[in-house]
């Protein structure tokens, strides 16, 4: 583990770097790793403060599960 520290700035710029790319890839992870290349820092750590910020999109099963559900839901009264 890196003992390296980085001031607020820099993880605000990388937070907002994430947001920025992020609509561009099929997930917040596949983004994350680039921001991470290009700041030269670990995957982590822009996740972390990307979770520290409330901006992660984290897609978790139960919530794809619920989307599913509601897709569903929505087809059914679209008749399709």
């Amino acid at each position: 583990m890196s003992s390296t520290a980085y001031d607020a700035d820099f993880r605000d710029q990388v937070v907002a770097r994430l947001a920025e790319l992020e609509p561009q890839f099929p997930s917040t992870s596949a983004a994350a790793e680039v921001v991470a290349r290009e700041f030269g820092i670990s995957r982590d750590s822009v996740r972390r403060w990307s979770v520290a910020a409330g901006t992660w999109q984290a897609h978790n099963s139960s919530t794809l599960r619920a989307l599913q559900a509601e897709n569903a839901a929505l087809r059914a009264q679209l008749g399709l």
